[in-house]
């Protein structure tokens, strides 16, 4: 156990947290210093139909409400966030983010997260929304179903694609895990650009009788 301390003491000491923002050094259980962490871009929205993310869905399929956490924008938090997340290593970010949601859940039949591709997920090691869906959950006593959705289709990176050809990507991306009950559900994402993603998964549901979808994100652009 000492040794144990020593070695943390030693990490601590020449490779202190770092804010992901402006790098000064932090708690080693913060992500952003409290100066960063005032400037966060809350959307203030609710999870319902008067927001900008139910209005950039609702043009494209059918779903029942929308939320997202922060606006996104190039260089602002919400986008230094998700990186961490995504890229270095850091989903456990996403349970602070998921305990700054003050939303009731609890009518919802369960939450799922947007799934990576089994290839994509060997490569990365982990799904950056796994931590904040299923903290969500259990936040509000839910059902979480880390594979309700089953992602079938392997696509390289869609940054540089316009919205149409996304859709078209990604269009039958998804199957339903027929062990699942039909229900009203709330499907996860990290950021919501041209919607793509999420509609491939909704589309999903909406061709099957009893299915309904609401959607949760940590940012929208």
């Amino acid at each position: 156990m000492e040794i144990k301390i020593i070695v943390n003491s030693f990490v601590d000491l020449f490779f202190p947290m770092r804010c992901i923002d402006c790098q000064e050094v932090i708690q080693k259980s913060q992500f952003l210093c409290t100066d960063c962490s005032s400037k966060l871009p809350f959307t203030y929205w609710k999870l319902n139909k008067d927001n900008e993310l139910y209005h950039k869905l609702k043009n494209l399929t059918q779903v029942q409400n929308a939320y997202s956490l922060f606006h996104f924008k190039h260089k602002n938090n919400a986008q230094k966030i998700l990186h961490e997340m995504k890229y270095k290593n850091r989903p456990d970010i996403g349970i602070d983010l998921a305990n700054l949601i003050d939303i009731d859940l609890s009518n919802y039949d369960g939450i799922i997260p947007i799934p990576l591709h089994e290839k994509r997920l060997k490569k990365r090691g982990y799904n950056q929304v796994a931590y904040f869906a299923e903290t969500l959950a259990k936040k509000n006593k839910i059902p979480y179903y880390s594979d309700g959705l089953i992602r079938t289709k392997y696509n390289s990176s869609q940054v540089r694609e316009n919205k149409k050809n996304r859709i078209r990507n990604l269009n039958n991306a998804f199957e339903i895990n027929p062990k699942l009950l039909a229900g009203h559900y709330i499907l996860i994402d990290d950021v919501v650009t041209t919607g793509a993603t999420l509609v491939s998964a909704i589309e999903k549901f909406n061709s099957l009788d009893n299915f309904k979808i609401s959607v949760m994100s940590i940012a929208c652009a």
